[in-house]
């Protein structure tokens, strides 16, 4: 044994024994009879092994598994075993115009790409001859693939990341090509190798991309038409709400139906008064009471003059409190040019705010709004009812700005 670590990458004769499927006592009972495999140690440490000699052993036990004596086995993988063998003339052959990628791996560790047939080369970013595996080591197709240098193990099918290297698809769901992997027999000697054999031709796989970006977009129209539906629900539970008598818990029962069909977070609304919009607060208490000045804020104010909603930006975002993680969406409440409140929608996440969206709140504004104006309305009616007690009932108020001459004759008397 040598004492001192002179150089080469070591590792435990733990990790040593589950990477080659030879017992660490079997291990010493090999480096005392035959002086391989032959470890070192870092000063008083245990012992460690060279992992390039990881392959040598695999080979040794398989070609022992076979019946060749154990002395000879060891014999050739020392003296004759390259770092990385090509794989037999009669499979190389066989393969190299295959239709699918053809991977020989060079293992167990690291893994490295020995060889690749016709198919292979021409995929576009594959790894060369020589090659480590990073992106499949790191891949669960890695663990498979060492247990198949350890023992003999039945071909099977793995998914693994695409050979060249692009890993999402036309959607956004990740890429994967599908292969079958086995380990391949090979001499005394002789380098141990598994193949990767691909179970779908370039023109099934690109079939396959297509399909999953269709499934993509499918689930994306789907997830449109489901958000519709919601938000068209929400407008007849407004239409239906907006038929009783105004009051001042019209506009809490309305923003509770939009938290309730939009499937929003929390939602608020803020009137606006002088150039200032003022928020007393969200129906589920995201957000407390605020107030900020549109002149600060250019984004708010473009909305509110184009009366086109819009996701708030960070800063009018933080200024009305929306907490950490959650986004907000304003939408202007205006009817006939008069600006009346801005509506505060909270959500999760941020969707696009394409042109069916953008017509679903103008819908919801006016709604909102025509509330707002009605309510106002009676008030105003009420006020004057107030202010004028003899007027009989039922009879509008009276003209205030009538005009009369000196002698109190009404206009055209």
């Amino acid at each position: 044994m040598r004492e001192v670590d002179k150089g080469g990458q070591t590792i435990s004769a733990t990790r040593f024994a589950e990477l080659t499927g030879v017992s660490r006592d079997r291990l010493r009972t090999w480096e005392r009879r035959f002086g391989f495999p032959d470890p070192v140690r870092v000063g008083s440490g245990p012992r460690r092994y060279a992992l390039a000699d990881a392959a040598r052993v695999v080979s040794i036990r398989e070609a022992a598994g076979r019946g060749t004596p154990l002395s000879a086995a060891i014999a050739l993988a020392r003296d004759v075993v390259p770092l990385e063998a090509p794989p037999a003339d009669t499979f190389r052959h066989a393969v190299e115009r295959a239709p699918v990628p053809v991977a020989l791996i060079s293992g167990p560790e690291p893994l490295r790409l020995a060889w690749g047939n016709a198919a292979l080369r021409a995929v576009e970013g594959s790894p060369a001859p020589g090659e480590l595996l990073s992106g499949v080591a790191a891949h669960q197709t890695g663990a498979v693939l060492r247990k198949h240098f350890v023992r003999d193990l039945r071909p099977v099918e793995v998914e693994h990341p695409p050979w060249g290297g692009s890993v999402v698809g036309a959607g956004s769901r990740p890429m994967r090509a599908r292969s079958m992997v086995y380990r391949l027999p090979v001499e005394p000697g002789q380098r141990p190798l598994v193949a990767i054999v691909g179970v779908e031709t370039r023109g099934e796989h690109e079939a396959r991309v297509a399909l999953a970006a269709a499934e993509d977009e499918l689930a994306r129209l789907r997830h449109r038409e489901e958000r519709h539906d919601r938000w068209l629900d929400a407008l007849g539970g407004l239409a239906a709400e907006f038929q009783h008598e105004p009051g001042p818990d019209v506009i809490a029962s309305a923003l509770d139906i939009l938290i309730r069909q939009t499937q929003a977070v929390d939602v608020g609304l803020a009137s606006y008064v002088s150039g200032r919009l003022a928020l007393h607060g969200t129906r589920r208490g995201a957000l407390g009471a605020t107030a900020l000045t549109v002149a600060a804020h250019p984004q708010v104010g473009r909305a509110l003059r184009d009366v086109d909603g819009a996701w708030l930006e960070e800063t009018t975002a933080r200024a009305l409190g929306v907490p950490d993680g959650l986004h907000a969406v304003g939408v202007p409440v205006a009817v006939a040019g008069e600006v009346l409140g801005l509506l505060v929608m909270v959500f999760d996440e941020i969707e696009p705010l394409d042109g069916d969206n953008r017509r679903l709140l103008a819908a919801i504004s006016a709604s909102v709004g025509f509330a707002l104006l009605r309510d106002r309305l009676v008030r105003e009616l009420q006020a004057a009812s107030v202010s004028d007690p003899d007027r009989p009932a039922g009879r509008p108020p009276a003209q205030r700005f009538a005009r009369s001459d000196e002698a109190g004759t009404p206009p055209g008397g």
